[in-house]
């Protein structure tokens, strides 16, 4: 399968979804600049997460495509109107072979969070790059910050993250790379 081959329903879904996620991490406090940061910082780490988890499922020989969750969306916008609350479910990339090893699986899930930390990098030299509290410093700092978290948020060893697949194919790896990141994330929640 050609890894950058896109269906119109998954071309369809990951839109839905990107500007769906992008509404509610602004709402209540709605500008369009803030849209537009939104959009790219969390909009970017959401996207080359899901693709990269089908990527690595295509390179396997897997079937793989992003498949929005409708429900999970609309509840993360009831959730934010009417309790304040930032929970989103977007959807997941849907693989199918006949067999994947559990270090395929390991591996596909670990691509997602790997994205996100490499992603958090590349916005933190915008940081370093631009005066501070200019657009492009906010973006930086804003991405940073929620790529680290979503990767944090992703290596939680539970169902049916990403960490717990990867907590099952190779457990040093998952303790290198998850435990900082959970660290970082429960830091954040708290800070």
């Amino acid at each position: 399968m050609n890894i950058f081959k896109f269906s119109e329903r998954e071309i369809i879904d990951l839109t839905i979804s990107v500007l769906a996620i992008a509404f509610i991490f602004t709402y209540p406090n709605f500008s369009m600049i803030v849209f537009i940061i939104s959009l790219i910082a969390v909009g970017s780490g959401f996207i080359f997460h899901e693709l990269m988890h089908r990527t690595v499922a295509r390179r396997y020989g897997a079937w793989s495509e992003f498949r929005a969750w409708y429900e999970g969306l609309l509840l993360a916008l009831i959730l934010k109107i009417f309790l304040g609350a930032t929970f989103i479910a977007p959807g997941a990339v849907y693989i199918y072979k006949d067999y994947l090893t559990t270090e395929e699986n390991g591996k596909i899930a670990l691509a997602g969070p790997i994205t996100n930390v490499a992603l958090a990098f590349i916005f933190l030299i915008l940081t370093l790059g631009f005066k501070p509290n200019s657009l492009l410093w906010w973006m930086g700092k804003y991405g940073f910050y929620i790529n680290l978290f979503l990767a944090g948020f992703n290596m939680l060893p539970i169902p049916p993250f990403d960490g717990e697949k990867v907590l099952r194919w190779n457990p040093i790896i998952w303790a290198v790379f998850g435990l900082p990141l959970i660290g970082y994330m429960i830091y954040m929640m708290f800070w």
